[in-house]
């Protein structure tokens, strides 16, 4: 993965606390997208999952107001 996908993906979760998505709607989460049998895909996909995750988390701590500006 690129840090161009991270950020993108990081970008994403962002958008989707924004729009109202709950952390377990991660759309890495979806059955189809988790390797079953690839146990190389397996660190990719971990991946993509924090950083969507991560996005999200950071978003909704900045709504929560558990972020704090000095």
């Amino acid at each position: 993965m690129t840090i161009e996908e991270l950020i993108d993906l990081q970008e994403a979760g962002s958008r989707a606390r924004v729009l109202g998505l709950k952390a377990h709607e991660n759309p890495y989460l979806a059955a189809h997208r988790v390797p079953i049998s690839d146990t190389s895909a397996l660190g990719d996909w971990l991946a993509r999952h924090d950083a969507w995750k991560f996005g999200w988390e950071a978003e909704d701590a900045c709504r929560e107001g558990r972020i704090v500006v000095h």
